[in-house]
């Protein structure tokens, strides 16, 4: 049978250690000494992923490059890429849609975050009607804010309450969370900028909880080319303490 931590005893002091079973019927987690049901994010990323024979993938792809001999849309390269990648027998995502499925946490924060993969902390920053955007990077003057992850409306089917009385500013209308290492048989060629991560932190705390980081890499606005998966040591847990 399936366990883990059960995230409620956590925030609680308590110090059980996988008292949450997995229930395939419901397709969660129920702790068996508070009675907590919970939803692991990472699991329904595993649904969402986008796949397809290599030979089927490679007939696609000739099409598109055949296809862009003539032509110049920008949806036609990102086919081409995808189809690529997948006669390569890589699997893909939609960020948008893994984040719309997955949802928000009981604190009303996203459960997945995706982040680039070289550097040290990501921020998300909330917006009305449901969305919000991963920064790369803080402030006005943002070099990076190309490579931002920035969700659709009604990403998250809720409205985010004020601050005080406020009738503009959000309540914590920016989180952040420090970002996982790339364990060594895992890194990447070329810039870790050209790579991301994908992970489920608890809370949104400063570090990030043991759950299967995942590499990426972007090939338009919301597609990405899954690389690999790991779990953190304790080893890499304190490296990303000391970042």
């Amino acid at each position: 049978m399936e366990k883990k931590d059960c995230p409620n005893c956590k925030k609680e002091g308590r110090v059980f250690e996988r008292t949450s079973y997995y229930r395939k019927k419901t397709e969660d987690y129920r702790c068996g000494k508070c009675g907590h049901v919970s939803i692991s994010g990472l699991q329904k990323f595993e649904k969402a992923k986008i796949k397809m024979p290599k030979e089927q993938a490679k007939e696609e792809w000739k099409k598109y490059v055949e296809l862009l001999k003539t032509r110049k849309e920008k949806y036609l390269e990102t086919m081409k890429k995808a189809h690529y990648e997948m006669k390569k027998g890589n699997e893909l995502i939609d960020v948008y849609k893994v984040m719309q499925q997955v949802g928000l946490n009981e604190e009303n924060e996203p459960k997945l975050a995706i982040a680039r993969a070289d550097i040290k902390e990501v921020i998300f920053k909330k917006r009305d009607s449901g969305t919000g955007t991963f920064e790369m990077e803080e402030g006005w003057n943002r070099s990076g804010w190309k490579t931002d992850v920035e969700l659709p409306q009604d990403t998250f089917k809720i409205h985010w309450e004020r601050e005080g009385e406020s009738t503009w500013k959000l309540e914590k209308e920016k989180i952040r969370t420090k970002i996982p290492i790339i364990p060594a048989e895992l890194v990447p060629e070329g810039d870790l900028k050209n790579y991301y991560i994908l992970w489920e932190p608890l809370e949104w705390q400063e570090l990030p909880e043991t759950k299967d980081p995942i590499l990426l890499k972007r090939i338009s606005q919301n597609l990405f080319v899954v690389l690999g998966s790991w779990d953190l040591t304790e080893l890499e847990q304190s490296i990303i303490r000391g970042q």
